[in-house]
């Protein structure tokens, strides 16, 4: 039986998880779409039913407030009727089916209910494409480590075995794990609530406070910043878990009784990651966030299979000051970065190098050696 190097292994595990991520992209992209157009139907809300009646600075606080609390003829139901066609999601659909036939919204209400709600409607029509989007990335990447692994074991070994598609009920538990307290769509539902929180706040007190519709439209637009960073830190950290889950199950279907734990080598990678890095456990054993990726969000270790290789081959590695990948001698995070990093460049440079890269500085990393 013809075996393949440790290097075979490693190489091929980050390639995997590389591509994984790389099919997150587009689903990120997509949900900032969708957050951008939810942005702009609120503001367009908000000067119906507000700013088209006044202009900045016409009102006095007490007018202000009259105006919010003025009751109007109910716009929420042409806004929900436009909105519900779309949402694919039977929950979320529920929920605007549920606030269109509420008793206390048929006939009239506030201006400022009306844009409250113009918020959260708004919101859970980005909610139902993130769950939607999620999901299918999910599924997909779950099937794809799971076979693209099993074809890497094979190819490895030089050995074709019979294995078993994957269980479809193998597939329905892990898209409803809630490996870390809560499933995937929970987390959605969480940070949208959160979100239409904070809208509504900043709503509230720039309608108060007189602020233009101009300068509205620009901080509504920067507060969903929050909900971009939430939908990629979700994708990226579920994304490494689906799959990592779906190597594991390859491993049980070769009959691997073990895997080596693979960290990044970087700078950008965490305490929790260095320490578990290049040690081996067994496959019965694994446990997502405990000795399994990933350990904490935004998580992009993988792991490899062990198979009792003799032969140590080299690793890959980057440069902390050219950003230049190098292959090095097969070594734990911790004798790279004492040999690579601190002997090299020094611990106070190290310690920078570190501190500017996991701040996003690694642009203007060659001018930490001058300073």
């Amino acid at each position: 039986m013809k075996k393949r190097s440790n290097s075979y292994w490693e190489s091929r595990a980050n390639t995997r998880m590389e591509s994984y991520h790389k099919d997150s992209n587009e689903v990120i992209h997509k949900i900032n779409a969708a957050y951008d157009e939810a942005i702009k139907e609120i503001n367009q809300d908000i000067n119906n039913i507000f700013y088209q009646f006044t202009r900045s600075g016409d009102l006095t606080l007490d007018q202000t407030k009259r105006m919010l609390n003025q009751k109007i003829p109910n716009p929420l139901i042409k806004i929900y009727k436009k909105i519900l066609p779309h949402i694919g999601n039977d929950d979320i659909k529920q929920w605007f089916i549920a606030r269109i036939n509420s008793r206390a919204y048929k006939a009239r209400m506030t201006r400022l209910e009306a844009i409250k709600e113009s918020i959260y409607a708004n919101i859970k029509r980005v909610a139902d494409v993130e769950v939607e989007q999620s999901s299918r990335l999910y599924l997909n990447n779950l099937n794809k480590s799971y076979y693209r692994n099993t074809y890497d074991i094979q190819k490895g070994i030089g050995q074709i075995y019979d294995f078993s598609p994957l269980p479809g009920s193998f597939v329905e538990e892990m898209l409803k794990s809630r490996w870390s307290g809560k499933n995937y769509s929970e987390r959605i539902w969480n940070n949208n609530e959160v979100l239409a929180a904070k809208l509504e706040e900043v709503v509230t007190s720039g309608l108060m406070s007189g602020k233009s519709s101009r300068r509205m439209a620009k901080e509504l637009e920067d507060m969903t910043m929050y909900g971009k960073f939430a939908t990629e830190r979700l994708i990226r950290t579920e994304t490494t878990y689906v799959t990592n889950q779906g190597e594991l199950e390859s491993y049980k279907a070769a009959g691997i009784e073990e895997y080596i734990f693979l960290a990044t080598l970087d700078l950008r990678t965490s305490e929790q990651c260095r320490v578990h890095d290049n040690k081996k456990y067994k496959v019965s054993e694994a446990v997502a966030g405990e000795n399994l990726p990933p350990l904490h969000p935004y998580c992009r270790s993988t792991t490899r299979a062990y198979l009792e290789d003799k032969k140590r081959g080299p690793r890959r590695a980057r440069d902390p000051l050219t950003r230049d990948t190098y292959l090095i001698d097969n070594m734990s995070y911790e004798d790279w970065y004492q040999k690579f990093v601190v002997e090299k460049y020094g611990e106070q440079n190290a310690v920078k190098f570190e501190r500017m890269i996991k701040k996003g500085g690694s642009s203007i990393m060659k001018k930490v050696l001058l300073t």
